[in-house]
């Protein structure tokens, strides 16, 4: 390893220990970027190794969140998810905060690794910069699978959930009095129907704009269905019943397709399995006769 190398990797370690030295103070509360638009966001504690760099990532954070390195309106995405695994935009900011420093102890690791192996640096600093991307979008990927998640649960609970109430309307209960009753228990389309009715009798038709924000797909087009048809129910219109009989039978023809899909796909591994299983079992049986056992043969 030259002199070159040894005085980046000195500089490197004097630097992170000269931030560490200026900055480290006891465990702090940050509100980081976009939380001002979230009254409920108080803010994220960094751990005591997070703090002092803070001041020296805050400013990349922000280049790189303007350049789009991350995905779409983080408030909305928050929302999408559920609030899981993310409930505030502090909570997000502070994860990424903690990939980049993951990334820059990779680098100066990987640097004096490579260093003394390869008697060069650059390794060590490219995969620093490898590991730091990685874990600067590890939270806007961890949000889309949520998201992903959310809506497939979604759309399993919405059918039950509509079906249910469905009988309720036809006793002549009232839509809210309907869908309070068929949304018991935990399901994804119960809890957002719960929220949907009780921002309705606290904000009015301002709920219908509520609904769609915290809906896994606000494209959805039975969600936009099932809110035109919420929207006629507050408003006094009529015909309820069919929009409502409409959702429930292409929402069953959907899932039963979707069924039929998964099946179809499914089905050639299965088929491939036993073949497999059966060939192996038979090649086993043989194996010895393949072989010339005496012992199989009687001989």
């Amino acid at each position: 390893m030259g002199n070159v190398e040894l005085a980046m990797v000195g500089a490197a370690a004097l630097t992170l220990g000269g931030f560490w030295a200026a900055f480290l103070r006891p465990r702090i509360r940050i509100r980081l970027e976009g939380a001002d638009r979230d009254p409920l966001d108080r803010g994220v504690m960094l751990p005591d190794w997070m703090a002092p760099l803070y001041p020296l990532f805050w400013p990349v954070l922000r280049t790189l969140d303007e350049v789009g390195v991350m995905k779409g309106d983080l408030a909305e995405r928050i929302a999408r998810s559920g609030y899981a695994p993310y409930a505030t935009i502090s909570a997000v900011w502070a994860a990424r905060l903690r990939g980049m420093a993951l990334g820059l102890a990779a680098m100066v690791i990987g640097m004096g690794l490579s260093g003394m192996l390869l008697e060069t640096p650059l390794p060590g600093v490219i995969a620093g910069l490898a590991v730091g991307l990685y874990g600067l979008t590890a939270p806007d990927r961890e949000m889309t699978r949520a998201i992903a998640d959310r809506r497939r649960r979604f759309r399993a609970n919405m059918l039950l959930v509509v079906a249910t109430a469905r009988g309720f309307l036809r006793a002549g209960r009232s839509f809210d009095e309907a869908f309070s009753r068929a949304a018991q228990g935990d399901g994804v389309f119960a809890n957002w129907v719960r929220f949907l009715i009780a921002r309705h009798n606290t904000v009015g038709l301002a709920a219908i704009e509520e609904g769609y924000r915290h809906t896994p797909d606000p494209r959805d087009p039975y969600v936009v269905r099932f809110l035109d048809m919420a929207r006629l129910a507050w408003t006094g219109g009529s015909g309820m019943d069919t929009l409502l009989e409409g959702i429930v039978q292409d929402l069953a023809v959907d899932m039963e397709q979707g069924i039929s899909e998964m099946v179809t796909t499914v089905e050639p591994l299965v088929l491939g399995a036993g073949i497999l299983a059966i060939a192996g079992y038979v090649l086993a049986i043989l194996m010895p006769v393949f072989l010339g056992s005496e012992a199989f043969l009687g001989f």
